[in-house]
């Protein structure tokens, strides 16, 4: 039946020398694409650090081709307050970069929604930007689809306060694209010692485990980085018949230590995902001690 693998990361460091400004092959990998993920970035947009996000939205700009990265997703707190257009213009300063060039899509977090609930969320050009067919009541929750090398996506956000709300329409969603991996962007999922929250467990619970197509889940929200990989029986015959890996990560509070970018590279030979931590602004890697105290980290067979 179902095994637990948890991992708690207790300490986070980084290194003490430069990164390059390009930290990747000189030729493009045809095998592999990327997915950009960003979260929490509300004190850099609060703070007034336009200045980093700025180099962050450089730096994917000047890594889109060699990375061939497909999608930007961000899960949730872009700005500490959704109701500021001072903030949502300090966050521009990243968006902006990618506009209309690398398809995006976001999961509100608490601080987006705190002051008028989603009516600022919902002006977003992004979020105004999505199908309705591909929305749940205006953009509180999303999903985009692409195919890449022959390996079918399905990307659901589900934003902060309408987990329980979305449900319905989410399961409804992944079984339309059961042929689709499914990734989920939550903004509350996990705490930093790889527990769920109880948010996190309802939708693993009432998401996760009935849609044998999910295989990862990214979220923020808590301070850190922490991440957990179940084993899920699907057909109830004993034997696992898929993991799925959750991860979160958060460096808000860093300070001027911050503009810290998930690389994911997906390798569609073997169904692995490599995953680097890196900021443009300190130009450092990020280490990860849930994975061997490593700056890349791969998950195996893990889409």
């Amino acid at each position: 039946m179902k095994s637990i693998f948890r991992v708690v990361v207790l300490l986070l460091l980084f290194t003490n020398y430069p990164l390059p400004q390009c930290q990747v092959e000189k030729e493009v990998d045809r095998d592999t694409f990327s997915i950009i993920w960003i979260s929490d970035t509300q004190d850099m947009a609060y703070n007034g650090y336009d200045h980093a996000l700025q180099k962050m939205g450089s730096w994917i700009m000047a890594n889109k081709l060699r990375l061939d990265i497909r999608y930007i997703v961000q899960t949730g707190d872009a700005v500490d307050n959704g109701a500021s257009m001072r903030q949502w213009d300090n966050f521009d300063e990243l968006y902006n970069q990618f506009r209309g060039k690398i398809p995006y899509i976001s999961a509100a977090g608490n601080h987006e929604v705190k002051k008028n609930g989603y009516l600022e969320y919902w002006m977003r050009p992004d979020v105004r930007s999505i199908p309705r067919a591909n929305a749940y009541r205006r953009g509180m929750s999303a999903f985009c689809t692409f195919e890449e090398n022959g390996i079918k996506l399905i990307i659901v956000a589900v934003g902060y306060g309408a987990e329980e709300e979305c449900v319905p329409w989410v399961n409804q969603v992944l079984k339309q694209h059961k042929d689709c991996t499914a990734i989920l962007l939550f903004h509350d999922y996990m705490q930093d010692n790889g527990r769920f929250s109880i948010n996190g467990k309802l939708m693993f619970d009432k998401i996760v485990i009935p849609n044998p197509n999910v295989r990862l889940v990214l979220c923020g929200h808590v301070l850190g980085v922490s991440a957990r990989i179940d084993s899920i029986d699907d057909n109830g015959d004993g034997d696992t018949d898929r993991t799925v890996a959750q991860l979160m990560y958060n460096y808000q509070h860093f300070k001027t230590e911050c503009g810290q970018l998930r690389i994911m590279r997906f390798n569609s030979r073997d169904r692995s995902i490599t995953i680097t931590t890196y900021s443009p602004v300190t130009e450092r890697y990020y280490r990860d001690y849930l994975f061997g105290d490593k700056y890349t980290f791969t998950l195996a067979d893990a889409f």
